[in-house]
């Protein structure tokens, strides 16, 4: 995710300005009362649009933003660590987010006076368990929520499976032995010219947390999850049959690969039609469609919460209750954004009627509802990231024929305990 925002300005460019104006209802005269500046801090241009929604609803209410590039992390967690003076609302990844929620960065919005379960219990489940602190309580939200499955062509489709229909490919798509018999169908009816997916280790983003039984660490212990070895099988077949394209994500190639028939699909979220898709190949609207995989997941997501120290409190709760579940902004931003939010009953109001132009007229927001409902998040830690890394430069090594498989999941634990010292590491 941090990878993709890293790009993301350069997307925005090619396929135009994606920040407008939302048009909302008069300002009441109970938004009119709140008054004062409020300071937020991200590593992305989204907090813009919502700035400016926010100020046409609070008209007395001056939002300063810094954004700030790829040390973001770094000075924010000096802040926190210091408990140094910082900003009144600071956005997380998902990656880092148990980092913050760890260091009790944020208030607690599950007690006074912020009460969330009464404020934004509408909020879709996953997006407020994997934001909650080890007791239960609501440290951080979310606007949008990230379900993903398999954007695919369906000029491809068509022609290497006699088939476009989304639930179709689902269902081919619903094992991973479907998965790897439909790729190798791929190969074959296109003569070895179109790779299924763009990188072998597009497998771990839908099975990292479907397929294990235990988190990476437990009580200070690494874990090694007996899925960890099928998965260095599995990624071996992948590439040894020709499935990937040898594809990087976030690569010049990668991107390029949309526009063309050397890839059938990608394995993204709900964002991946709008930052990847729509700027790569913007003359293949209509060819589109998504489908489930082996494994319901998510990928990335941006959470905002309440640093400890901040003066301005209400109003920063103002400001996180308004992204979330304000109504008229967040059906203008599914408008402007095609973007899927976290707010069920928003959701539940769209979702009949909604009908994607790039997907041929697809309900992509029926897709995402149901996909959302069936995330696991009881297996995300603090260090998923790293590990996840350091475990793929391994499978790297094994797939390119450098290093045994043994060798490479030696490797893999010897790397996970130079990163985490203070992890046992047997």
């Amino acid at each position: 995710m941090k990878k993709k925002i890293c790009v993301q300005m350069a997307v925005m460019m090619a396929a135009g300005s994606l920040i407008s104006v939302p048009v909302l209802a008069e300002e009441s005269t109970d938004t009119s009362s709140l008054e004062g500046t409020l300071t937020i801090w991200s590593w992305t241009d989204d907090p813009v649009y919502q700035i400016e929604a926010f100020e046409k609803a609070y008209p007395n209410v001056k939002v300063e933003f810094t954004q700030i590039g790829q040390d973001y992390d770094v000075k924010m967690q000096t802040v926190v660590e210091n408990e140094a003076d910082g900003p009144d609302v600071f956005c997380a990844d998902v990656k880092t987010l148990k980092n913050y929620i760890e260091a009790d960065a944020w208030e607690n919005l599950s007690a006074e006076p912020y009460n969330a379960e009464e404020t934004v219990g509408e909020l879709i489940d996953y997006t407020k368990e994997v934001a909650s602190d080890a007791e239960g309580n609501l440290r951080a939200v979310s606007w949008q929520a990230t379900p993903g499955g398999f954007w695919y062509k369906r000029s491809l489709a068509k022609e290497y499976l006699g088939t476009d229909d989304p639930e179709d490919i689902s269902s081919m798509l619903s094992t991973m032995d479907g998965f790897l018999e439909t790729a190798q169908k791929v190969y074959d009816a296109s003569d070895g010219k179109t790779a299924f997916i763009p990188k072998y280790d597009d497998i771990w983003t839908f099975a990292c947390y479907s397929e294990r039984e235990t988190p990476w660490v437990v009580d200070g212990v690494f874990q090694m999850d007996s899925y960890v070895d099928t998965y260095f099988d599995i990624c071996k077949q992948v590439r040894d049959n020709g499935y990937d394209a040898k594809l990087d994500a976030w690569s010049t190639a990668w991107y390029a690969a949309a526009a063309d028939d050397s890839l059938f699909g990608y394995v993204l979220p709900t964002w991946g039609m709008q930052y990847v898709i729509q700027g790569s190949a913007p003359d293949s609207k209509g060819d589109w469609a998504i489908a489930s995989m082996p494994n319901s997941y998510f990928n990335g997501g941006t959470y905002m919460g309440i640093y400890k120290k901040s003066e301005n409190k209400e109003l920063a709760w103002e400001y996180l209750k308004f992204v979330t579940t304000d109504e008229d902004y967040l059906k203008q931003y599914i408008a402007d954004k095609s973007d899927f939010p976290a707010s069920t009953k928003v959701v539940d109001e769209v979702v009949a009627d909604y009908a994607d132009e790039w997907c041929a007229g697809q309900n992509t927001f029926s897709f995402f509802k149901e996909e959302a409902e069936k995330i696991d998040v009881s297996l995300v830690t603090k260090y998923d990231d790293t590990i996840n890394n350091l475990l793929n430069q391994n499978v790297e090594l094994y797939v390119q024929g450098e290093l045994d498989k043994d060798e490479a999941i030696s490797q893999f634990k010897e790397d996970v305990a130079t990163a985490y010292q203070s992890i046992l590491v047997e």
